[in-house]
Formats: structure tokens, sequence, C-alpha cells
């Protein structure tokens, strides 16, 4: 779909995983852990599922799982990762030794 944006190398990749799960471990608790994690994709499959390459951009805590909510917990992550498409952010090219825009 956007083919330009696969030429340049330093085009950063990211998946969205989410998974729940219940903190006690108790079956009858109620009570419901949620993490949402951004993987990289730029690194090779066997390095990119390991987890110093993951971020944990957010937990949601709550006393169900958040069904058709979730929307509502990831609107914060939804209008940063369109900021950094839209007009990206500068960063630094330790290689290259050049700041460029992201």
């Amino acid at each position: 779909m956007y083919p330009e944006f696969g030429r340049d190398p330093r085009n950063l990749r990211l998946g969205l995983a989410t998974d729940g799960m219940n903190p006690y471990g108790n079956l009858s608790s109620k009570h419901s852990l949620w993490s949402i994690l951004l993987i990289i994709y730029n690194f090779p499959y066997w390095l990119c599922m390991k987890r110093k390459y993951m971020m944990l951009s957010m937990m949601i805590l709550g006393p169900r799982e958040p069904k058709n909510d979730i929307n509502v917990h990831l609107s914060p992550l939804i209008e940063d990762l369109m900021l950094l498409w839209g007009e990206g952010i500068e960063v630094f090219d330790a290689y290259e030794k050049v700041n460029f825009n992201l």
C-alpha cells in the first residue's frame, strides 16, 4: 500500500499485540490485567520476538476484560502513532551520525 515506506531501511515497522490474564491465578477472581505490546518488525523474525525488543506500551487493569471498550484505552497510543506516521519526529542515526525524520 505504501511502497515508498519500505524502501528506507530506517523506517520503523511495528506490530501491536495484546493479551489478558488473571493476575491472581484464581479462576473465580473477576480482576483482569491486559498488556499492550509494540513489537519492532525491523529485526529478523528470530530476534524481534525477544523480550528486550518488545515495548510494553500500556497495561489495562480492571475488574473485567475491556472487550469492546479497548478503543478507549488504545486511543492515546493510536494518536501518538498517527503523529509519528504524519509529521514524524527527528531522531539521530548513530551509524551515519546524522539526524533524520522518522
